[in-house]
Parts: C-alpha cells; structure tokens; sequence
C-alpha cells in the first residue's frame, strides 16, 4: 500500500542533507513546493493589508517547504522518516518542521525511477589510492616479513556489532530537554564515558556532548582569570556566568558522531580520526543507540 510522506519543512537550510540521504536509501521520487505558514501570512496582511496577499511569496523572507514522497515500501518508509529526523536535529526540536504520513489508495501516472543499490551512488574507488595500498603492503611484507600484514584486511573488515556485544561500557542517553545538572548527573554515575548522547522524543541520537565541553561551562565562570585577558574569552566567560543554571542539553549539544552497527573497524577508526573524541555511540539504520564503543575497544582488538 501507498503511504504519502509529507514535511513541512522550516529549517530549509536542512534541505540539501535531506534530499541526498533520502535519494541514498532509495526514496523514488520527491515534490518541493514553497509554502508559507498561515501565522505568518497573517501577520503581513496586517501588516501591508490585504494586498500583500497577491504576492505573498514575494514577499516573504521567512519561506518554507512543503515535501512529499509516495512511497510503497514500509522499510524506506521507516528508514526516510528516520533520516528526515536526523537532518533536522529532532522534529520536535523548536522551527524543525512537521513529519506526518497519509495512506494512499488509488495512484494514477505515478512514475517510479530506477532505485539506486545502497554503495551504487557512492563514488567509485581511487585506482591510485588501491595501487598504492597494495605498494604499501608489499613493501611491508619485504621488510618485516608476511606475517604482519596477514590479517589486516580482516581486521578492517570486523563488524562494530560484535564489539559493542563485548563492550563493557554503557552509553549515557539523556533527552534532549534535559537541564545541564542532569546532564551533569548523568556523567557522575557513569564517569567511564566521557560523552552524553542526546535523543528526542523518538529515541533518535541528534547530539552530542562531551565532559570537556560542559567542564568548560561549569568551572570557566569559578575560574576566569586565563579566559578575560582577551574579548572573545571575556564573553565566553560572561554568557556561562549568566546562562549556565538555564541551558538545556539542546541548546549546547553537538552534531553527532557515531558508528553504524552494521559498519566495520575501518568505518569507526575513521570516525574516532575526525571526531577526536575517545568514545563514540554505536546506532542502527534509525539512528537508535545500540550501545557504545571506546578507542580501547579497537585498540585491544586481535
């Protein structure tokens, strides 16, 4: 059966990373319009009067987007809504947007195209970059015999799944309105973990924070005297004094970085590359957390 995904969509500047993860997962076929919300357009009527309705759309800098897909498949279904989610941080999240899904019964001259396999889109590899692996590689074998290179592709290849079964660390899930105290609590009765992971309301991972970040809030305002000798830290310092007691963990998280539990070593030792961070959550498709892993997991790996 047919389902009609619609979004309403405020934050347009998440429009690019939504249509590119929807286009990834094989999503077959999406329509955008530019809408305005009925609030808005009520407050320019009383604003420029009646007239203002002949161009609403020109005159209007606030716009936003109406999106819809009809898609026939429950499993692309779940997995669009699910990067719909994730792209705009949380639809429950304040000027996100709006997510609902209508059945559909008749259709008629609908056209599908050509969904892409899941690495199809994925851009082809470097013919150098393999050579110059496969150079390495032999160069290695010369010189510090066959041996240690003999499981280096396996271990690349070994699944993020079986590490977090192993793993003794348990992540620290807070929602996304918690207070920072709470935030704070969290880290106390896990201190193993050095990061917090911020869900929604449908359980999704939209962020980040980590214990240096929030030692940071907490102790810069105790402790200032290194922070205002110059502007930038002065106001650092100023807006941690003023604010702390009233921020949310919304309001100071950071994109996520985690690791797919269908991923590999190769995958994670990347993520942990750029991300220089220590831990790292483990998600699913939907970007539910399954658990977490630490770069001594990879290191104590054989």
């Amino acid at each position: 059966m047919l389902t009609l995904l619609i979004i309403i969509l405020h934050d347009i500047s998440c429009l690019p990373d939504l249509l590119e993860a929807w286009k990834k997962i094989g999503v077959p076929g999406v329509t955008i319009m530019e809408s305005v919300g009925g609030f808005q357009a009520e407050n320019l009527i009383k604003r420029s009067g009646l007239s203002a309705l002949l161009n609403l759309f020109d005159q209007s800098t606030e716009k936003q987007r109406f999106i819809f897909s009809l898609i026939n498949n429950q499993d692309t279904l779940d997995q669009a809504i699910s990067e719909a989610d994730r792209v705009v941080g949380g639809f429950d999240r304040p000027s996100s947007g709006i997510l609902f899904t209508l059945p559909v019964g008749q259709v008629l001259g609908l056209q599908k195209r050509r969904v892409i396999a899941a690495d199809e889109d994925l851009k082809l590899p470097d013919k150098d970059s393999d050579n110059l692996l496969s150079w390495f590689e032999e160069e290695v074998k010369n010189q510090y015999g066959e041996k240690v290179v003999s499981n280096w592709d396996s271990k690349r290849k070994q699944q993020i799944s079986q590490i977090v079964f192993n793993s003794k660390l348990s992540a620290n899930i807070i929602p996304v309105d918690s207070t920072l105290d709470e935030v704070l609590a969290a880290f106390k009765e896990n201190p193993e973990v050095p990061i917090a992971c911020v869900i929604n309301s449908e359980d999704r991972l939209v962020g980040l924070i980590d214990a240096a970040q929030l030692m940071e809030m907490k102790l810069i305002p105790t402790m200032p005297q290194k922070f205002i000798q110059n502007p930038e830290g002065y106001e650092k310092a100023l807006a941690y004094a003023k604010k702390y007691p009233e921020y949310l963990a919304s309001d100071i998280m950071k994109e996520p970085v985690y690791v797919l539990n269908e991923g590999n070593i190769e995958e994670a030792f990347f993520a942990f590359h750029n991300s220089k961070l220590t831990c790292l959550p483990v998600v699913n498709k939907h970007y539910r957390i399954k658990g977490i892993i630490s770069l001594l997991d990879l290191v104590n790996l054989e």
